[in-house]
């Protein structure tokens, strides 16, 4: 198991990265391929799946990211990642035993004067066996966090 600062440095790290290549734009935009690309965000995802999900075909992957002006010069980012938890038999049965995956929503809000990034909610759903339901509970206390995104200015402009 991690310890719990290791687990809220992977969490901040994975809602920073978000922000990596987030333009300049009033409306909404799907930053989802850009972001896969450029950051290392899907692997922190799969990785994170690789240490928690179950099964022996597990699977972490990020789903979506899309980039709003939230006004007052700030950016809501939204991000779904998919934790598929997946146990196939192999000879003689050849069947799935469990296929079920776990989807964690992030909201965050950055203010691209300070390149400050606060979190602003997380939700989890279909969690069968609350494993990440209780991950984030013991690190309750990163709802409002805010951190520092390093040299965010050069992703927006």
């Amino acid at each position: 198991m991690l310890k719990p600062e290791f687990k809220y440095l992977l969490f901040i790290t994975s809602l920073a990265m978000l922000f990596i290549s987030i333009p300049d734009h009033s409306y909404s935009k799907d930053i989802t391929t850009q972001v896969i690309k450029e950051t290392p965000l899907d692997e922190q995802v799969s990785l994170f799946c690789t240490m928690y999900c179950l099964g022996n075909q597990r699977q972490g992957t990020l789903k979506s990211i899309t980039l709003d002006q939230a006004g007052n010069n700030l950016y809501t980012v939204q991000g779904k990642a998919a934790l598929r938890n997946r146990q196939v038999a192999g000879r003689p049965l050849n069947a799935t035993i469990y296929d079920r995956t776990i989807i964690v929503n992030s909201v965050g809000t950055l203010n691209p004067e300070t390149c400050m990034l606060t979190v602003d909610d997380v939700t989890v759903e279909n969690d069968f066996q609350n494993i990440v339901t209780n991950i984030l509970k013991s690190n309750s206390d990163i709802i409002g966090k805010a951190v520092e995104v390093p040299n965010c200015k050069k992703f927006l402009n």
